[in-house]
């Protein structure tokens, strides 16, 4: 990315999210288009990223390689499953950071109704674990939407990454659409990332 054109259109815009947003949508493209009543995803060869139809500043992309499938209902609840149980199991021992964001409709973020989030991290001068937690889970309820960011040092099952992102979208139908973004590749660029906590306060 070139810093002079991010100077100027940081000066212009005032906001880093939506310099970084219009970025990777530039560099993403015109390709694969998924969406439903609450997110926007773009898959194409160059990377992908998602956007919330109500909610411009929840957007989150990468640039480079990223894996996607199609699952069905099953699939999707038992990875969603997993996710939630994770801070319950001994993996959070070898977790560094981890985010769950869970939205089952439309939503605002003074009630919290429709959504689970979750948020942990190891303290920067001890190993204890800082959590934040907004919404309920609804167990056996497809969501909309939901990510996942994870650092550890192995991943749970139904991810590929130990450092990573994750997102999954409900289309019309049978099939669902998961996209997964191994980060430590030296061709994966992850311009947005941000800690879920951030979203939380």
């Amino acid at each position: 990315m070139d810093s002079e054109w991010l100077l100027d259109q940081l000066e212009a815009d005032g906001g880093a999210t939506q310099v970084l947003a219009r970025y990777v949508k530039q560099q993403v493209g015109e390709g694969l288009e998924f969406s439903n009543e609450i997110a926007r995803v773009v898959l194409s060869s160059n990377g992908c990223y998602y956007e919330f139809r109500d909610l411009p500043e929840e957007f989150s992309g990468a640039l480079g390689e990223f894996t996607h499938q199609f699952i069905g209902v099953g699939d999707a609840l038992a990875l969603l499953e997993n996710l939630y149980e994770l801070p319950r199991t001994d993996l959070i021992h070898e977790v560094t950071e981890f985010s769950l964001f869970v939205v089952y409709d439309r939503f605002d973020w003074i009630s919290y109704q429709n959504i689970y989030a979750y948020h942990c991290q190891r303290g920067a001068l001890s190993d204890s674990l800082i959590e934040y937690v907004r919404g309920n889970i609804r167990h056996g309820h497809l969501p909309r939407f939901f990510k996942v960011r994870l650092l550890s040092k192995r991943a749970p099952e139904g991810l590929i990454f130990t450092h990573g992102m994750a997102f999954f979208i409900a289309n019309p139908g049978e099939r669902h659409l998961l996209v997964q973004i191994p980060y430590g590749s030296g061709n994966v660029v992850d311009a947005l990332a941000r800690p879920l906590s951030v979203q939380l306060h």
